[in-house]
């Protein structure tokens, strides 16, 4: 696959470079048709405690090829409804990750205590990431011990995003800007020292993170 951009709500020009995210429908008009991929998921927001008709969608989106993740789906601590209506929805969404066997992309805001808790007691196989990750460099060392990946946008801790192991690298838009201002801003955290005009920095990290998101969506 040619995917670099793990998450964004926009199609992008080049059809299959990134992941779009269309919540629990519809697909666009013809996008399927001209190439492109995506994820599916019941966004933290849009949980009701109502949600049996989303899901059962959401079930139908996850049967399509085309359809290579779940979510964005998780915790938001700031909006939404309550805490116990978002975690019966995600474990919901969990149990669809693996009876689909695709992995999850998760909105996490303030909550990444439920998301490795849920981790260890649910146990998925399926791997689980989370997108517009901020915190700092101790948090997303922790994320990984618990088999938890992240993904980097315009706004992030540059720490982080300059430690981050590059097996472990994914750069997002979350349909914010094109991808190449990620990717060259990353090339210019990562090797500061050395970036010169940052071209050759910024081909090896694009190719990166098209090895990654492989890695991660045809497990």
């Amino acid at each position: 696959m040619k995917i670099v951009d793990i998450h964004t709500h926009v199609l992008p020009d080049e059809p299959g470079a990134a992941l779009v995210c269309i919540g629990c429908g519809p697909i666009p008009d013809g996008a399927l048709e001209q190439g492109h991929l995506f994820s599916a998921g019941l966004h933290p927001w849009d949980v009701t405690g109502d949600d049996a008709e989303a899901l059962r969608k959401l079930g139908q989106l996850l049967e399509l090829p085309q359809v290579l993740a779940l979510g964005e789906c998780g915790f938001d601590t700031l909006k939404g409804p309550s805490h116990n209506l978002q975690e019966k929805a995600f474990i919901r969404q969990v149990e669809l990750s693996e009876q689909f066997r695709k992995p999850m992309i998760l909105h996490v805001v303030r909550d990444f205590d439920s998301v490795i808790r849920l981790r260890k007691q649910l146990k998925p196989q399926q791997q689980w990431l989370i997108h517009g990750f901020c915190g700092g460099p101790q948090q997303m060392n922790q994320l990984y011990a618990n088999g938890i990946l992240v993904s980097f946008g315009l706004k992030h801790n540059p720490e982080s995003l300059r430690q981050v192991p590059s097996s472990r690298l994914f750069l997002e838009t979350d349909g914010k800007c094109p991808i190449q201002e990620v990717i060259h801003l990353a090339a210019h955290i990562r090797f500061a020292q050395n970036i010169g005009d940052g071209s050759q920095f910024a081909k090896s990290i694009e190719k990166q993170i098209r090895n990654n998101a492989d890695r991660f969506l045809l497990q």
